[in-house]
């Protein structure tokens, strides 16, 4: 078997909606904004790669609050193509992507790790879209309540961890995704 080489490169972006003055929010990433996914054994492709705290994302916030994750592509549904090395298989779609939110308290609404959709479907990971969710205090699960890491990290202090398995049946080459991590007021 002739081994093919994918490349995935994913940047980072926080999008921030905040209404009332005096709510902040911090984003910290672990690395750099660009972490490169470089598959280029076989053992690679069938077991995959994992970046455990890729993404940390402190919140500190005096009102209620939602977060959600989408990507943000050129051609919904699929990873960016930057440049191809060869004509066979499919383009690698963003769902082979997964993500897992962890924090002290278990109050993420999404347990393990699962697949990422697009940014006009995303995942919540506090709250939903339908408005305004009740108050939710930490340690319960989907906690929505106003604190902040620096007091209560085990319940505001969100770790992300990043998988892909990519298997055999996309096509080779170097591709990029946005991701889109939204953290809004519960209004």
């Amino acid at each position: 078997m002739k081994l093919k080489r994918v490349i995935l490169s994913l940047v980072f972006t926080l999008a921030i909606n905040i209404a009332v003055v005096g709510q902040t929010v911090s984003f910290e990433l672990k690395t750099s904004p660009n972490i490169i996914f470089d598959f280029n054994t076989i053992q690679e492709y069938i077991n995959g790669i994992t970046y455990m705290n890729a993404v940390t994302l402190n919140i500190n916030t005096t009102e209620r609050f939602d977060i959600y994750v989408g990507a943000t592509t050129t051609n919904v549904g699929y990873w960016d193509v930057t440049s191809t090395y060869s004509t066979g298989g499919d383009p690698p779609p963003i769902s082979i992507l997964k993500l897992q939110f962890r924090n002290g308290s278990s109050t993420s609404l999404m347990s393990g790790f699962f697949p990422l959709q697009d940014i006009a479907s995303p995942t919540y990971i506090i709250g939903t879209n339908a408005a305004p969710d009740g108050s939710i205090s930490c340690p319960n699960n989907g906690t929505n309540a106003p604190g902040d890491y620096l007091t209560s990290p085990s319940c505001y202090k969100f770790n992300v961890d990043l998988r892909i398995v990519p298997g055999f049946t996309y096509q080779s080459g170097l591709y990029t995704l946005r991701i889109d991590y939204v953290i809004i007021q519960d209004l």
